[in-house]
C-alpha cells in the first residue's frame, strides 16, 4: 500500500493543471459551506441575543398559572414571594430584576393605541436588559422620578410624541376596574427588536403598582422575575447554560415556572433547526460538481496512461492494485481539496468573528430595509469536520468508476495502445 500511495501522489503532483482545477472546485465548495454555516449561526445568535437583551431575558421565573394564561397577560397570577426568587437568582451569581406585564392604552388625547406595557425597576433592569443603552432621545427611567414613561420610537412617532410631552395611560386594575393617569415621556428607545419600537412602553414599578392598584406582597407585586446569564461563546453553549441554570432553579423554587431562553425563543429556534438541515444542500450541490471534476480528472489520467497501466500489469500488479492506485489518486485529490476548503472556511470564520459585517452598510445599499448592528460569525468545528469528511467521501466514490475501468484493461492491449 505504501508503494501505491507514492505512485498516486507522484501522479497527482505530475498532473498539476487537472489537480489544481479539481482542488479549487472542492475548496470553493467546502469553504463556501463553512462560511455559509458561520453566517447562519451568527444571524441566529444575533436574533436570540436581541430577544435576550431587549424582550425575553436569559431566564424568566413566573407562576405556572400565569404561563398557562399568558395570552391574557393576567394580573391575578403574580409571584407569591418575589424576594425569595430574587435571592435564589442572585445567590447563583445572576443579575435579576422584577417586572409587571400588563395591557395598557396609550393616548395622545386624540388617538389611542393598545400596548403590552412593562413596569420595571429602573436600576435593576439595566443589569438584565439593554434598553437603557438604546435611548435615542431623552433619558432612561430614574428611580423616584415619579409618573414617567419611556416608549418605542415607532410608537412615539405614530402618536406624535416627543420627550417632555404628557401621555395618558389607562389600564385594567387587578380588580378589573379601569384606571387612568397622566405621565411625562422622558425617553424614546430605538432597538433591534421591532416589537419594542412599535409597541414598547416602560414605567417604574411604583407607578405601575399605583395605576394597577396592586396588593402588598413579599418583595413587592411582580408578575415575573427576569435574569441574565454570562455570555457564552456560541448559541448552543448559551442554550445549554440556560437549561442547566433553569434545572438548578426549579429544584430551589418548587411550585414556580422557570423557563430558559431555549423555551422563551422556542418558535424561532424550531425554525432555526429546520433551516439548518437545508444548509447541507449547498455543500451537496457544489461537491457533486467537484465529484464530476474528479471523475473527469481520473478518467483523463486513465486514458493518458494506458501504456503505463500495461507496464505496471506486466511488472506483476494485479487488477486490484491498479484499481487501488487510481482510487488513491482520487482520494489524494479529495484530501488536498478538503484541506484547502477547511482552511478557506476557517479564514472566513476568523474574519467574521473578529471584524464582523456591518448590517447598516447592507441596509444603505438595499434602500429602506431596516437592518442594524454588526453581524458576527461563530466557530463550528463540527461543520468543518463534516465538510472535510464529506469531501473525502465524495472524492473516493467519484474515483471508483474510472479506477474500475483502469483495472479492466488487459496488459497486452494496453502495451499496444497508441
Amino acid at each position: 500500500m505504501g508503494t501505491l500511495w507514492k505512485i498516486a501522489l507522484r501522479n497527482t503532483i505530475r498532473h498539476k493543471r487537472r489537480t489544481i482545477i479539481t482542488a479549487v472546485v472542492m475548496m470553493a465548495g467546502i469553504g463556501t459551506f463553512i462560511a455559509f454555516d458561520s453566517i447562519l449561526a451568527g444571524m441566529d445568535r444575533m436574533a436570540v441575543d436581541n430577544m435576550t437583551d431587549y424582550t425575553l431575558s436569559s431566564l424568566k421565573v413566573r407562576t405556572p398559572a400565569y404561563v398557562d394564561d399568558i395570552q391574557a397577560t393576567p394580573l391575578d397570577k403574580p409571584l407569591p414571594d418575589a424576594s425569595r426568587v430574587l435571592s435564589a437568582l442572585q445567590g447563583r451569581g445572576m443579575a435579576a430584576t422584577p417586572r409587571i406585564r400588563f395591557v395598557a392604552i396609550v393616548s395622545n388625547y386624540n388617538d389611542d393605541i393598545p400596548v403590552v406595557a412593562d413596569a420595571v425597576d429602573p436600576e435593576g433592569d439595566k443589569a438584565v436588559f439593554k434598553l437603557s443603552s438604546a435611548v435615542i432621545s431623552g433619558s432612561w427611567l430614574a428611580p423616584g422620578a415619579g409618573k414617567t414613561v419611556v416608549m418605542g420610537s415607532t410608537l412615539a412617532k405614530e402618536l406624535g410624541f416627543k420627550v417632555g410631552d404628557s401621555v395618558l395611560i389607562s389600564a385594567q386594575t387587578v380588580d378589573d376596574v379601569t384606571n387612568a393617569d397622566e405621565y411625562s415621556l422622558v425617553g424614546i428607545v430605538d432597538t433591534p427588536a421591532p416589537e419594542v419600537n412599535g409597541s414598547g412602553l416602560f414605567m417604574p414599578l411604583q407607578d405601575a403598582r399605583a395605576l394597577l392598584v396592586t396588593p402588598d406582597m413579599p418583595g413587592g407585586y411582580a408578575t415575573e422575575i427576569d435574569a441574565s446569564l454570562p455570555r457564552e461563546p456560541t448559541l448552543n453553549a448559551a442554550i445549554a447554560s440556560g437549561e442547566k441554570a433553569a434545572a438548578s432553579l426549579r429544584a430551589a423554587l418548587p411550585g414556580l415556572r422557570v423557563d430558559p431562553i431555549s423555551y422563551l425563543a422556542r418558535d424561532y429556534l424550531s425554525v432555526r433547526n429546520a433551516k439548518a438541515k437545508y444548509s447541507f444542500v449547498l455543500i451537496f450541490i457544489v461537491l457533486v460538481i467537484a465529484a464530476v471534476g474528479i471523475v473527469n480528472t481520473i478518467l483523463m489520467s486513465v486514458y493518458s496512461r494506458v501504456r503505463e497501466i500495461g507496464v505496471l500489469r506486466a511488472y506483476g500488479m494485479t487488477r486490484r492494485d491498479i484499481s487501488r492506485l487510481f482510487t488513491l489518486e482520487g482520494l489524494a485529490l479529495g484530501l488536498i481539496g478538503s484541506l484547502l476548503g477547511v482552511a478557506l472556511g476557517a479564514f472566513f470564520d476568523f474574519i467574521m468573528i473578529v471584524r464582523g459585517f456591518s448590517l447598516e452598510a447592507m441596509s444603505n445599499s438595499m434602500g429602506s430595509l431596516p437592518l442594524s448592528g454588526v453581524l458576527y460569525g461563530e466557530w463550528n468545528p463540527r461543520t468543518m469536520v463534516t465538510g472535510f469528511i464529506f469531501g473525502l467521501v465524495v472524492s473516493l466514490i467519484a474515483a471508483l468508476v474510472p479506477a474500475r475501468r483502469a483495472a479492466k484493461l488487459e496488459p497486452t492491449a494496453a502495451l499496444r495502445f497508441q
